[in-house]
């Protein structure tokens, strides 16, 4: 499976204008209820899921924003396996988003990036890491690879950004990249890659919400 998909920031792409035409249309989309499990078993609703159709004709005034500038960005057309605005209320933990999504591509296509835009400017951050798998989780991962010797994410980094998530799973990590929650930005990475949100609760930001899309490629 190529898994080979650089990451990469875009700032303003989206306009202030745009995010508007987005949310407007998509947030009048029935959502879905998301629950997670904290480290302590617990289980909270981490979110709503706004999906929609990228596909369906209803929705076509969305895509004529987006299509041309995902085009611009990655030189060819993107299958969205799933799009959808995330309001978030409880910081994900780590996982990958090779196993994500609903649609279907009528073409062989193998997973590609993940996009996400804010659609407000937060003091939070998504945390990418080089290690990924094709599980979500990443107890899977560690039960089958050894630790670092020498962990590369120090106790500050840690508690900086990780306060929400067990310290000791860090020793199987490496950070590439901490993207910056910025309105109309887009981060993309490998869907591949282990990745988390920080504890944006401990900055005292009650939640936060973003464009989501977990892409094809054609193989």
């Amino acid at each position: 499976m190529h898994m080979n998909f650089d990451s990469k920031i875009i700032d303003n792409f989206l306009s202030d204008a745009e995010i508007d035409t987005i949310e407007s249309m998509v947030m009048a989309v029935k959502p879905h209820e998301n629950f997670n499990p904290t480290p302590s078993g617990e289980i909270v609703k981490s979110g709503d899921y706004y999906v929609f159709d990228y596909y369906d004709s209803h929705f076509a005034k969305v895509v004529e924003i987006l299509a041309p500038k995902f085009q611009e960005a990655f030189g060819q057309d993107l299958f969205f396996e799933q799009i959808h605005i995330f309001d978030c209320v409880d910081p994900y933990r780590v996982h990958s988003d090779v196993a994500s999504g609903w649609k279907k591509s009528p073409e062989p296509t193998v997973p590609a990036w993940t996009l996400i835009i804010p659609l407000d400017t937060y003091d939070s951050h998504t945390i990418v890491f080089k290690e990924g798998s094709i599980i979500k989780e990443p107890h899977e991962y560690t039960k089958d690879v050894p630790p670092y010797e020498n962990p590369t994410i120090d106790a500050a980094t840690r508690q900086q950004y990780f306060s929400h998530i067990p310290g000791d799973l860090f020793d199987w990590f490496t950070i590439e990249d901490i993207f910056k929650w910025k309105k109309g930005s887009m981060f993309a990475a490998a869907r591949f890659k282990f990745h988390t949100s920080d504890n944006f609760l401990a900055n005292g930001i009650p939640g936060k919400r973003a464009l989501i899309a977990w892409t094809r490629v054609p193989e």
